[in-house]
């Protein structure tokens, strides 16, 4: 995958994360938050029942307190009741002066009278007891009614707390939905960006590779071209070297062309008339002193036909490197004395470039040393 392509899906996968990782904090925040409500109603709750009990309890110890003092009041009427009858009969008493001063002490009058003290005394034993009694219920019955009211505002502080708790229950699942459905549309809006974006760089590449390979084939096309005009140009050199034998070999002893002896190492010597057929080179019109020896032939070096194969009759090697004349590239050769040559065809001769090849010249310098 192009790596623009996949540094789009990096940054899709980066927000994608970071969008989940927002979310996720907030579900977890929104979560946090229905457990903390319901902790303090559970706390709400456990404080107003404790309240409510606490008020039970100080209306029990009223209610209690008010029942000891009933017990206490029923005692002191008993009491008051007993004194009362006591001095009623005491046979020393006003009541038995008052029966002796009258002569009816010991009568029946006076036996009377004992019974009925004693019966108003018993009445106010009965009704001291009665109305102990009395208040002991109503007591009780405010006792039980205080304890239903705690168990009745129990069971609202419970029925309360359930509103609530179903309240912040729907509230909770309504922000999760909220927050899902909030989520998938945004990993979606997310996607289809990325998505876009993908297919916009994927076509940009695409059509870089078109222009690339658009360029590549006119490339081709203008090598295979230059290539073509290259080997009409050789054919050309050669068939004018061709032709330039054929108007001027045999005409006189030395085949009629001029010999070159440019290279002092060969001056004074001429080619023989030895019935040797060799083309002039076509830039000079004249022929190297070491034709006579051999030329390379076609097969050998496209366009020659007139490039002696030889310098002094060594034969020269073709060593696959390749020597920058200036832009013209030209095949390196190699003597069996390990001399370099490279072949000057504007100049009809080698050039010996050993020296500058040992120095490790650069590729395209042109000078060198002498010539052959």
């Amino acid at each position: 995958m192009d790596e623009r392509l996949s540094k789009i899906e990096d940054q899709k996968q980066a927000a994608l994360n970071q969008s989940n990782n927002a979310y996720g904090e907030m579900f977890q925040n929104n979560e946090n938050l229905y457990n903390q409500q319901n902790s303090f109603l559970n706390q709400y709750e456990s404080t107003q029942n404790d309240i409510l009990d606490k008020q039970l309890a100080f209306q029990e110890s009223l209610i209690n307190q008010q029942k000891e003092k009933a017990r206490q009041n029923m005692e002191a009427e008993q009491k008051r009741a007993k004194n009362d009858y006591t001095s009623y009969i005491n046979p020393y008493g006003l009541q038995a002066e008052s029966f002796a001063s009258n002569g009816l002490l010991n009568s029946g009058v006076s036996e009377t009278a004992k019974l009925g003290g004693y019966n108003t005394y018993q009445n106010r034993l009965a009704s001291a007891n009665k109305v102990m009694q009395d208040a002991f219920t109503q007591y009780d019955n405010d006792m039980n009614e205080a304890r239903l009211n705690n168990d009745v505002q129990k069971a609202q502080n419970a029925l309360e707390k359930l509103k609530m708790q179903l309240e912040y229950s729907e509230n909770y699942y309504n922000n999760k939905n909220t927050l899902t459905q909030n989520q998938l549309q945004y990993n979606q809006s997310l996607d289809s960006e990325y998505f876009n974006r993908y297919n916009t760089e994927y076509n940009n590449i695409q059509q870089e590779k078109a222009r690339e390979e658009a360029i590549r084939q006119w490339q081709a096309q203008f090598d295979y071209q230059k290539q073509q005009d290259a080997l009409a140009q050789q054919n050309w050199e050669r068939e004018y070297a061709l032709s330039l034998a054929k108007n001027y070999g045999g005409s006189s002893g030395n085949g009629g062309y001029s010999l070159d002896n440019s290279d002092t190492s060969l001056s004074g010597e001429s080619l023989s008339s030895n019935g040797l057929s060799i083309a002039p080179n076509p830039y000079t019109g004249t022929i190297n002193a070491d034709a006579k020896n051999g030329v390379f032939e076609w097969s050998e070096n496209p366009g020659s036909g007139y490039q002696p194969n030889n310098i002094k009759g060594q034969k020269l090697t073709k060593t696959g490197d390749q020597y920058n004349n200036n832009g013209n590239i030209q095949n390196i050769w190699k003597t069996p004395d390990g001399r370099l040559w490279y072949w000057e065809g504007t100049l009809n001769k080698y050039i010996d470039i050993t020296a500058d090849m040992g120095k490790n010249l650069p590729f395209g310098h042109a000078s060198g040393g002498g010539s052959r």
